[in-house]
């Protein structure tokens, strides 16, 4: 089966050799795809801010990625408890064409049943973790013996 990773890890080593290695393991295949061009440019938070060095790296890398590989949606291991802006943050969360969030036009998640249909253009951001603590998620690889970096 194939996963696409969106690269924002460039600058740690053992988080690549551990995704490479476990990805393998797993027998996936692994697409991976980097915004080159921002990070030829020197593309960093110091000189940009971190909102348009995350909007770069992250938000563009993803879309892009996401178009390249004629992909509608994207699972991330974001959770609500782990910042303010992502409380309101739903299971399945849309985003439009730029791949920007907009918490006012969501789908809503009556009794966990979730509304998967993609408009043209639109993607989907899945966060599976979304309603677990970090607690939660540290319980699941113990009892679960889930490899870690």
């Amino acid at each position: 089966f194939p996963l696409l990773h969106i690269d924002t890890t460039y600058e740690y080593p053992e988080m690549i050799e551990f995704r490479d290695r476990f990805t393998k393991e797993i027998g996936a295949e692994l697409r991976v795809y980097t915004n080159d061009a921002a990070i030829a440019e020197g593309t960093n938070p110091y000189d940009l801010g971190t909102a348009k060095c995350c909007h770069q790296l992250r938000t563009r890398a993803l879309v892009d990625g996401l178009k390249s590989g004629g992909y509608d949606a994207a699972l991330g291991g974001a959770r609500r408890d782990e910042e303010k802006s992502r409380a309101k943050e739903r299971v399945f969360s849309f985003r439009d064409k730029e791949g920007r969030w907009d918490p006012r036009n969501q789908r809503p998640e009556l009794w966990n049943l979730y509304n998967g249909k993609v408009d043209p253009g639109e993607s989907i951001r899945v966060f599976p973790l979304s309603n677990c603590t970090e607690m939660d998620v540290w319980r699941y690889i113990e009892a679960e013996s889930i490899p870690i970096v």
